[in-house]
């Protein structure tokens, strides 16, 4: 919380101003980082501005049409076993995220 009892927003502001100059790759990278803040509780501020940017960065994947075109790349790129441990947890996350959100997808 700041001094005027509001939360701490640094990390999603910082993702706001940009969102609509980046492209959806690296938005998309972005957000897989967001999940890794949130799931490992390493936060750069709270877990409530790590939770929100996440937020920010899935709805603007999901307007954009992203999210089902990153969901096909992710599948793929699991099932290519090119996938570093790290990336592999990553991209398994999200899969996780997504499953949960849209289900029968």
């Amino acid at each position: 919380m700041t001094e005027t009892d509001e939360p701490d927003l640094t990390v999603y502001y910082r993702h706001l101003a940009p969102l609509l100059e980046r492209d959806d790759r690296e938005n998309f990278r972005a957000l897989l980082v967001q999940a890794r803040h949130i799931t490992t509780a390493s936060y750069e501020t709270t877990l409530y501005d790590h939770q929100q940017t996440f937020r920010l960065l899935w709805r603007h994947l999901q307007r954009s049409g992203h999210l089902d075109l990153a969901h096909r790349e992710v599948r793929a790129r699991l099932a290519s076993g090119h996938a570093s441990p790290d990336e592999r947890a990553d991209l398994e996350q999200f899969l996780t995220v997504y499953a949960q959100t849209r289900p029968g997808a």
